[in-house]
């Protein structure tokens, strides 16, 4: 019983909410309360962003997106509505790239950064 629950609650269930990506991180707010959910809003920066994916779901036949956070530790999933697939595509687009410059400047050294090239006199 509890695991047809969860899976319910995970595939089943859908709450509209608001989301707002930036530089920053990525926000999102539940636009109507559910008792599922304790929190109805949450930001994250990118630093706490594991992985975004594009999902295809077997069930309704479209895509879906995740993201897996570190702390708390969950993996929220984003389905478009219905006749909004470029928008979702964007959103995916947008996604990918915050969360690729996030990466790409936290991976160089700190040293490479500060300081200048000594090969030129």
């Amino acid at each position: 019983m509890a695991l047809l629950l969860l899976w319910i609650t995970k595939t089943q269930i859908f709450v509209h909410s608001k989301i707002l990506i930036s530089e920053k991180g990525i926000s999102f707010k539940l636009k109507s309360t559910s008792f599922l959910y304790r929190r109805t809003e949450f930001f994250s920066g990118w630093e706490n962003v594991t992985s975004v994916t594009e999902m295809f779901d077997n069930h309704n036949g479209g895509y879906f997106y995740q993201i897996a956070f570190k702390n708390p530790d969950f993996v929220a999933n984003f389905s478009p509505l219905k006749n909004h697939e470029i928008e979702a595509d964007r959103f995916f687009s947008e996604l990918q790239y915050y969360q690729e410059s996030y990466n790409i400047a936290h991976q160089l050294p700190i040293s490479r950064k500060l300081n200048p090239s000594n090969s030129f006199s």
